[in-house]
């Protein structure tokens, strides 16, 4: 369901909750290539459903999670028949809580779940989607957002989790060297909310408590990114967040 679409760039509309769009969908629509601020999570009921995004197309199968991250082009081709869950979610409700942006920054942008290859983790993945449609669906809104707030935190902690032991995640040092874990948090977090600012390497590796040499080498080791690639990344996030704000001037 699309209901603004200006070029490839999707509004999504929240209604029933501030924070997502939750939806069953059983119509047999394609979506053209098409983007949108709020991250995606698509899940089959009955039937496939088939997901190009990040330059690769994805079968996907009843049980099957996939997640779409933030400003992803993405296009859906529907079967004849069947029924998905697909929900929208602000990734703003994360930008508070360091780990979890630190486990965004490092997802792909595109991050599937097979149900034939991890059942024990798809069912869990699936129990909180059902969750999550019985608050969305509720006649009683009291305390909405918060519940689905907490079930989303729930279904991306499992799915990070996961995707770092199977190796989804650039997490090799950070396993490895578990004391490191909340430096890189941290160092992480400064990033994200001071990308704005003219940080210096010097300067974050010794926030980090590190030689600059040593602290490049372990960032790149942890994140799969350069220090200065990881900070333009998130400078182009947040560029593309005011950009699409049309209340704003592009200057």
């Amino acid at each position: 369901m699309i209901e603004i679409l200006n070029g490839t760039r999707e509004t999504v509309k929240f209604r029933s909750s501030a924070i997502a769009r939750f939806y069953r969908n059983e119509v047999p629509e394609d979506y053209p290539p098409h983007w949108h601020l709020p991250g995606e999570i698509i899940a089959p009921l009955a039937g496939g459903y088939q997901v190009t995004a990040a330059g690769q197309t994805i079968d996907l199968f009843p049980g099957d999670v996939l997640i779409i991250a933030s400003s992803e082009l993405h296009s859906i081709k529907a079967p004849p028949a069947g029924v998905r869950y697909i929900l929208n979610y602000d990734t703003s409700l994360f930008d508070q809580i360091p780990d979890m942006t630190f486990l965004l920054s490092l997802m792909p942008p595109c991050c599937l779940f097979s149900a034939k290859q991890f059942p024990q983790l798809t069912n869990q993945l699936m129990d909180i989607l059902r969750q999550i449609e019985a608050e969305y669906t509720s006649d009683a809104p009291l305390f909405r957002d918060g519940g689905i707030c907490s079930l989303l935190l729930h279904f991306f902690v499992l799915a990070g989790r996961h995707a770092a032991n199977v190796g989804d995640l650039q997490t090799s040092t950070l396993t490895a060297k578990p004391e490191y874990a909340d430096r890189f948090v941290y160092i992480c977090d400064y990033i994200n909310s001071h990308c704005t600012e003219n940080l210096s390497l010097d300067e974050i590796s010794e926030l980090a408590g590190f030689s600059k040499f040593h602290f490049s080498r372990l960032f790149r080791d942890l994140t799969g990114f350069t220090c200065h690639n990881y900070i333009t990344n998130r400078r182009i996030l947040y560029a593309q967040k005011l950009l699409a704000d049309s209340s704003i001037s592009i200057t």
